[in-house]
């Protein structure tokens, strides 16, 4: 009971509770003070850093690691340049005006790796500032407490990581890109003001998508996609296009009108008639395939005709050009033709002709030209390659009207030179021998078609050779008079 009496005595003495209420403050005024060096009785790792501009960094700023805060600057120092020029500047001096900035950090950093950087960064847009620091990862001795990390002109030796200000970065716009920014972020804000929900909605709708997202990603990223292989086609078909990119935006702009004034309901109409037009394709098509495939076929039968097709075209060519003169003379035969029907016409309406018909019968007639008319054929059938090939009747023609070209006043006659071998040798062999001449060249059924033309082409050997003389040339008389002669013909009066 008395020590408690004692103690509350004490306390009542208000001399003694002033004097003890006084040194409290003084004491938190002192701790207060200091704190900004750091607190008393603290032991910590003090280094110094030089950075080429402190990019206004302030007294107690905080030094962080990895985000952080392990410290603070303590001071902020300008220091002169310590070379002239960057080129002769030796490791550990800079060329320019820089800071060296003191710092206090925690004593579980000590030591940092020579390998270590740093940088002043923006801790809010505010504008508030302090240092990153990026421990390295060598094993070489680190820096000792009182050290300085220095600024080097090499890259690879300096620790320093250049920093630019976001009101620096601003600066380097001109007076009227700012008016646009501040007028783009002031236009933004009005966007966003009062659609919170609509905001969310996005959000919420955006967590549902990022399922499938997922998935979609995860396909692209198979090798079995090969999504590489089609974004360099792609790349291509891009670099091929790029040449006609003007025609096909010139494209693009036609079809936009095309499509604006196609008229909507008509379009809906036609759209709801495709069902059935698609049925009714598809029966028709499926009805159509024997047509197709006896197409097909015949289309391959008639390929090795296909060969002979220029061939055919040059010489219908030659056929027309030269049938020209003579369809000009097709007007006056088509009167006098015409005339020549009015006279069958009533040749055909007399009763005696009638009679006379009535009398022949259908059979003989008719079979005597059926017969007439298959014999013409395969006539003309045999000697066809040989006239398209050896233009055999013209040389024919051309041969007897030679022939007929000289005479006396009594008429023409053939030309003939008579050879007379009275040895029985030679070609011609005109008198009865045993045996054929050595030299005998006598070509009974001359080859006349369009791999060769025999007659008039067989060489001469100096041995006999009866019979077939081998493959000869196709290469005859042209008969076609030469360029000019009608013409001088029609102007002589002699060619109508």
């Amino acid at each position: 009971m008395r020590a408690r009496r004692a103690a509350l005595e004490i306390f009542d003495n208000p001399i003694l509770v002033g004097t003890v209420t006084i040194l409290i403050v003084i004491v938190a005024v002192y701790l207060s003070y200091i704190a900004e060096n750091g607190l008393p009785f603290v032991a910590t790792y003090n280094v110094k850093v030089d950075v080429d501009n402190a990019a206004e960094l302030v007294k107690n700023a905080d030094v962080r690691v990895g985000g952080a805060r392990v410290g603070q600057v303590l001071t902020i120092t300008p220091e002169p340049a310590t070379c002239r020029t960057s080129s002769s500047c030796p490791p550990g001096t800079w060329p320019h005006p820089f800071a060296q900035l003191g710092l206090a950090l925690q004593k579980s950093l000590d030591p940092l790796p020579p390998d270590t950087r740093y940088q002043v960064r923006l801790a809010s847009v505010l504008g508030g500032k302090y240092l990153e620091i990026i421990p390295g990862s060598s094993r070489a001795p680190g820096l000792p407490d009182g050290g300085t990390f220095t600024l080097s002109t090499n890259p690879r030796l300096n620790h320093n990581i250049p920093f630019v200000d976001l009101d620096t970065a601003f600066a380097t716009f001109g007076p009227k890109t700012q008016r646009g920014l501040r007028g783009a972020v002031a236009e933004f804000g009005d966007a966003v003001a009062g659609r919170g929900t609509a905001f969310n909605d996005t959000i919420y709708q955006l967590r549902l998508l990022i399922g499938p997202l997922e998935s979609l990603l995860r396909l692209f990223a198979d090798r079995g996609t090969n999504l590489s292989g089609f974004i360099s086609g792609l790349s291509s078909t891009t670099g091929a296009l790029a040449p006609v990119a003007p025609t096909i935006s010139s494209l693009l702009s036609d079809a936009a009108t095309t499509f604006a004034a196609l008229d909507v309901p008509a379009l809906g109409q036609s759209l709801d008639q495709l069902p059935g037009t698609e049925s009714l394709g598809t029966s028709v098509l499926t009805s159509s395939q024997p047509v197709l495939v006896d197409a097909a076929s015949i289309v391959q039968s008639l390929k090795p005709a296909a060969a002979l097709l220029p061939l055919a075209a040059q010489r219908l060519d030659e056929i027309i050009i030269s049938s020209t003169p003579v369809f000009r003379r097709v007007p006056p035969l088509a009167s006098e033709l015409q005339t020549a029907l009015a006279a069958v016409a009533s040749l055909a309406r007399d009763p005696a002709s009638t009679q006379t018909f009535q009398v022949l019968g259908n059979s003989d007639l008719a079979t005597f030209g059926a017969s007439a008319l298959v014999g013409l054929g395969a006539i003309l059938r045999t000697i066809s390659s040989a006239q398209f090939a050896c233009n055999v009747a013209g040389l024919w023609a051309r041969n007897f009207a030679n022939g007929l070209t000289e005479g006396d006043a009594t008429g023409s006659w053939l030309r003939f030179a008579p050879i007379l071998d009275l040895n029985g040798n030679g070609s011609a062999q005109l008198f009865q021998q045993g045996t054929p001449s050595p030299d005998l060249h006598l070509n009974f059924y001359p080859k006349e078609n369009s791999s060769e033309c025999q007659a008039g082409n067989e060489g001469y050997s100096g041995t006999q050779k009866i019979g077939d003389p081998g493959h000869t040339s196709t290469v005859v008389d042209n008969t076609t008079p030469p360029p000019g002669v009608l013409a001088r013909g029609k102007k002589a009066g002699l060619v109508p």
